[in-house]
């Protein structure tokens, strides 16, 4: 009687014109089968117990040490004061919301005997921006970044900053989320965190000198996501020769160590900029912001640095040919229909009024210029656009700044910053393991 069913079914579909007419493999959508479900052929047990303190709480750097034994998800820092640390600090100096990537100067790492790669506190919260699929979601993830401190209620309750260090895993994003697979290395994981002095990450005083801020932090640990065999006899490396095969395991993206280009502070002029340094391998986007610089002092203009500008109009040209081309403040729609979310995050902008800190509400955003197909990953499967090999190694942006309004003094000049982000697969053999591009 059931394949009575399924004949009945196949027939009446295909005497549909539009079953006729598109492409595809049959699949039943009201019973579950082999073709419609999938399980887990590999149990783990998920665990977060594995920590380490930061060697250095202030200025200087501190490694994390992840030895080869199971799988490694998500990576974390967290960093914290407690409120006996900042109380002084009331009408005194603020921080913005965000401050735990502004206290980061850079983070490295290293996959067993791989190469080392680096990346500062501001890209990594643009590729935390970008890979997160919900406006939502980017918002929280620039709050637990830090909250916006300038009132005396902030600074009587502890304060801390988690910030997700995505580097083999994305934060958020409906991908198939495998684990870095330790248990293929003979080599040990490295992953460092360089912090920056306090004055670069707190504003200055509102009436100098002032009261010092914090020399160092309270709290500041490393923390990972452990997802561990039940069986170890499952292991890749238990089933086949690592030393004559080789383990691929595709990483979201891969991001380039930014790249900071001046500009000129005149608004609806447009500059030219050359992009070099690509390394080879396929590009599948050039991710950018605007920072102003200021000639003014004062606190107020010592905060802000995580207000993010796009530009109003940005061309880029590879060989003579224009690919991304927005005009008058299109990107912010061009990324919209080609993503999931806006380019852009709800930030606080402080400012000083008489002798209190005030804040309103902004946008911080940014651009990406595609070379890619746009494409969203799946949870059950990992989806491979091709990107562009800039085989020249020299991209042309044709670009424009915009008016700054809202910010004392008005910037005299402006911080381009520039991240390439490339498809890479992290390659697995003879226990170690490297980056391919």
């Amino acid at each position: 009687m059931l394949d009575d069913y399924f004949l009945l079914t196949v027939s009446i579909d295909m005497a549909s014109s539009q079953a006729l007419l598109r492409i595809g493999e049959m699949h039943d959508l009201y019973y579950t089968d082999e073709k419609n479900a999938l399980k887990q052929s590999i149990p783990v047990e998920y665990d977060t117990r594995y920590r380490q303190d930061f060697s250095n709480r202030s200025t200087g750097v501190s490694v994390l040490v992840i030895p080869p034994n199971q799988g490694v998800r998500h990576c974390l820092i967290v960093l914290g004061y407690n409120a006996a640390s900042i109380s002084g600090q009331d009408g005194n100096r603020a921080l913005e919301r965000g401050w735990g990537y502004k206290a980061i100067n850079q983070i490295s790492f290293r996959v067993g005997g791989s190469s080392q790669y680096f990346q500062s506190g501001q890209q990594l919260l643009a590729r935390n921006m970008r890979l997160t699929r919900t406006q939502s979601q980017r918002d929280a993830l620039l709050s637990l970044g830090g909250q916006e401190c300038k009132v005396a209620g902030d600074f009587q309750t502890v304060q801390y900053a988690y910030i997700p260090v995505s580097i083999w895993a994305a934060p958020g994003e409906d991908e198939l989320g495998v684990p870095l697979p330790t248990d293929l290395l003979s080599q040990q994981v490295q992953i460092t965190c360089q912090l920056n002095d306090p004055t670069a990450f707190w504003s200055a005083p509102i009436t100098p000198p002032g009261v010092a801020p914090p020399t160092a932090f309270d709290v500041a640990y490393f923390q990972i996501e452990q997802l561990s065999m039940k069986d170890r006899g499952m292991s890749l490396a238990n089933k086949v020769d690592m030393n004559t095969h080789m383990y691929s395991m595709p990483l979201p993206t891969f991001d380039q160590q930014e790249v900071l280009i001046p500009l000129a502070g005149t608004p609806g002029v447009v500059q030219s900029a050359t992009l070099t340094g690509f390394r080879a391998g396929e590009v599948k986007k050039i991710q950018l912001w605007l920072t102003p610089n200021f000639a003014t002092g004062g606190a107020a203009a010592s905060v802000n640095a995580l207000k993010w500008y796009a530009p109003v109009e940005v061309q880029a040209l590879y060989a003579g040919q224009v690919f991304a081309s927005y005009q008058n403040g299109s990107s912010k729609i061009w990324n919209l229909l080609d993503g999931t979310a806006p380019a852009a995050v709800n930030q606080s902008q402080l400012a000083v009024s008489g002798v209190a800190w005030t804040s309103q509400p902004v946008l911080s955003e940014w651009c990406e210029l595609p070379f890619a197909q746009p494409s969203g990953a799946d949870y059950a499967a990992d989806v491979l656009t091709h990107g562009k090999e800039i085989t020249n190694g020299i991209v042309n942006l044709n670009i424009s700044v915009p008016s700054a309004a809202g910010q004392t003094g008005g910037p005299t000049d402006w911080t381009l910053h520039v991240v390439y982000v490339y498809n890479c697969t992290l390659s697995f053999s003879r226990g170690s393991a490297e980056l391919s591009f």
